[in-house]
């Protein structure tokens, strides 16, 4: 009998739940930074730094997770998965300002992007070449 696991499912299975794991943990590191900004002195000041650094965490540690989790799909799906992240990001930005996003922004977004991608690359596991003793 076949033996079903988590992985199984196809693809979009696995960019579903890759996509949720990025979008879940940039929440939480998001609420945590917030919660660290709020106990500073000047909460407001650090706002832009506090959230890139959750952006590049969250774009860290979600890469080398879908690195992890599909190995078969290389760096290709870990681009789009990086990349539906960043339009759904983009999207909420361009609502949230009424269509007056700053570079900022965009700089941003190319930063989780090339982070995430980085680290999906970094993360994969190496094939391991033995030697063969004679």
């Amino acid at each position: 009998m076949h033996k079903m696991n988590m992985r199984s499912g196809g693809v979009a299975r696995s960019f579903l739940i890759c996509f949720g794991f990025a979008a879940f943990v940039l929440l939480i590191l998001s609420i945590i930074m917030a919660a660290v900004a709020s106990t500073s002195d000047d909460p407001t000041g650090k706002i832009g730094l506090l959230a890139l650094l959750a952006m590049l965490i969250s774009a860290a540690v979600s890469g080398i997770f879908t690195a992890r989790f599909n190995p078969e799909g290389g760096i290709a799906f870990a681009s789009l998965t990086a990349l539906l992240v960043v339009l759904i990001m983009l999207l909420c930005g361009v609502i949230v300002s009424n269509g007056r996003l700053s570079g900022g922004a965009f700089m941003n977004y190319g930063c989780y992007f090339g982070v995430y991608v980085l680290s999906a690359f970094l993360g994969k596991k190496r094939t391991r070449h033995h030697r063969h003793k004679r």
